[in-house]
């Protein structure tokens, strides 16, 4: 039966081949509607892709210095490229084609092969492409959905802690201010140790809710102005579980939750609830220790006068240093000065 000519011009199709694959590839695929764009080496077909974003791409196995395999290699081994279809086109020999096979190549052809069966296994490889376009395009719709979902649930969640700290006289402009810092400070500290962007912002919204669970801790026991009783300690102790499960209920984040479990844990065991050590304790709930301490060390109390900023620093850094991450005891020597911004732009200080 003969083949009829079909009109795919819609399909990008990039060919990475020496002059003589090139030219028998456009004789078979041209004049069937298949439109190529021939590149003669490695950089100028990595640079297509990146900027055009091809549906598929043939392989000669023919390119000097094993270049076809090379490219084949790169494309399979990095995440942003290796679900594009490749066709290899071999020299024929059985090795090339087991490599390009086990490389990662969707299909291996050759001189050999019927030019219909160039033509129907190109096809199939189409309708990959399209596979795959529409599985990422659904997949970041979902992404966006999550994100969506989960920044409204958070906004829930703070509303909801607001009203429970404003029922329990926790939300005065003292314990807003220290979480604003806190959350400052915190996302910088995250920035400096090169976390990633969503991690960061992660922190810094989840941050300001290190302490909800002292919701469930007595008003006399927050607002007490001396020394707690060994009994009133433990029973403050806990607002650490209690922000837990308040979170937890609340079906917020796991790094919302790490942060107000294990907020009071220190880097040598000497924390609570559980006594964690060093990366026993999850990385943001480090970072917000940190942030937390020098906040408290900085801030006046009815108990206590403000530090300045840098007898906070050394009390953090040197004098309490073990109890806290030294990767991030060292962010925070370095964002020293952003620090201070921070703690000036919230309480007007020079």
């Amino acid at each position: 039966m003969k083949e009829i000519p079909h009109i795919v011009s819609t399909f990008h199709i990039l060919t990475l081949a020496e002059e003589a694959t090139a030219r028998y590839l456009s004789s078979i695929l041209s004049p069937f509607g298949y439109h190529l764009h021939i590149t003669k080496d490695f950089q100028e077909s990595i640079q297509h892709i990146m900027t055009e974003q091809p549906s598929v791409l043939i392989i000669s196995g023919q390119m000097q210095d094993d270049e076809g395999l090379a490219l084949l290699q790169y494309l399979k081994t990095h995440r942003d490229y290796d679900e594009l279809p490749v066709m290899f086109f071999s020299d024929g020999s059985e090795e090339q084609e087991l490599r390009a096979f086990q490389i990662g190549a969707e299909d291996v052809c050759s001189l050999t092969t019927s030019e219909v069966a160039v033509r129907a296994r190109l096809r199939v490889l189409l309708r990959i492409a399209g596979y795959r376009r529409r599985i990422s395009n659904e997949k970041r719709r979902l992404e966006i959905t999550v994100e969506q979902r989960t920044k409204e649930l958070l906004e829930i969640t703070v509303a909801t802690v607001a009203a429970l700290e404003k029922a329990s006289e926790l939300s005065d402009e003292e314990t807003g201010d220290h979480m604003m810092r806190v959350a400052a400070y915190s996302a910088c500290l995250a920035e400096e140790m090169g976390l990633d962007r969503a991690m960061v912002e992660k922190i810094r919204l989840y941050a300001p809710l290190h302490d909800v669970g002292k919701v469930g801790v007595r008003h006399e026991v927050l607002k007490k102005a001396g020394v707690l009783t060994n009994e009133e300690f433990d029973e403050m102790k806990q607002h650490t579980v209690f922000g837990y499960d308040l979170l937890t209920a609340a079906k917020a984040d796991d790094v919302a939750r790490n942060i107000a479990l294990y907020h009071h844990e220190r880097y040598d065991g000497s924390g609570y609830p559980y006594n964690l050590k060093k990366d026993e304790i999850p990385l943001e709930a480090r970072i917000v220790a940190v942030a937390d301490v020098f906040d408290a060390l900085t801030t006046k109390r009815r108990y206590k006068e403000a530090l300045p900023p840098k007898d906070a620093l050394q009390i953090t850094c040197v004098e309490l240093g073990e109890r806290f991450d030294p990767t991030v005891r060292q962010a925070l020597i370095n964002r020293f000065d952003q620090f201070v911004a921070i703690m000036q732009q919230t309480t007007g200080e020079e």
